[in-house]
């Protein structure tokens, strides 16, 4: 019996599939996230036809909410865990400093 290489190991025990899947779970929640924050802000600065601005941040956010989830969860499932940990971990590093000192 020979060894296995782990990439052989990967798809002899199903590993990428879930790879894949919590992936497309932690997309999800970064495409939400940062979809509601970014079309939420922009909506609300514009201020809408009736220049009732809440109104229009409200839109964004639901809007930038659904489209973000969609496309943060495809992401994750194309690119798989390692770029999608690391999407999620600038992004969280981003939306936490507080000092707006963020050289990315």
């Amino acid at each position: 019996m020979r060894e296995l290489h782990i990439c052989e190991i990967n798809e002899v025990s199903g590993a990428g599939f879930f790879s894949q899947i919590g992936a497309g779970i932690l997309g999800g929640i970064l495409g939400a996230t940062t979809g509601m924050m970014k079309a939420g802000i922009a909506a609300g600065n514009t201020g809408g036809i009736l220049g009732m601005g809440i109104f229009s941040a409200l839109v964004g956010l639901t809007l930038g909410g659904i489209g973000g989830v969609i496309q943060g969860a495809s992401y994750g499932l194309v690119n798989d865990w390692d770029k999608t940990v690391e999407q999620f971990n600038g992004a969280t590093e981003y939306w936490f400093d507080l000092s707006n000192n963020n050289p990315k």
